[in-house]
């Protein structure tokens, strides 16, 4: 299930921001995924649940746009600042 490390490389890119503001809490991160990406929503939303529960991070949220293509990009990192 590589969904488990897509949802991982996301939480590491929002850690990245944050250490960047520090202070700054993370609200929602903005994905955009392209139906052909080969990336089962079901399993994505799972493992980032499951990344985000009770960590750091909690309670953050995955917002996702499908597209027609085959990209997976991380569209938008919604900070809450101090």
């Amino acid at each position: 299930m590589h969904e488990i490390g897509i949802a991982a490389s996301i939480l590491d890119a929002v850690r990245s921001e944050l250490a960047q503001r520090p202070g700054s809490r993370a609200r929602i991160v903005g994905l955009r995924i392209g139906e052909l990406a080969g990336v089962d929503p079901e399993s994505l939303r799972f493992g980032f649940d499951a990344l985000v529960q009770d960590s750091e991070l909690a309670p953050l949220q995955m917002d996702v746009e499908w597209a027609a293509g085959d990209e997976l990009d991380l569209v938008y990192i919604d900070l809450e600042d101090p």
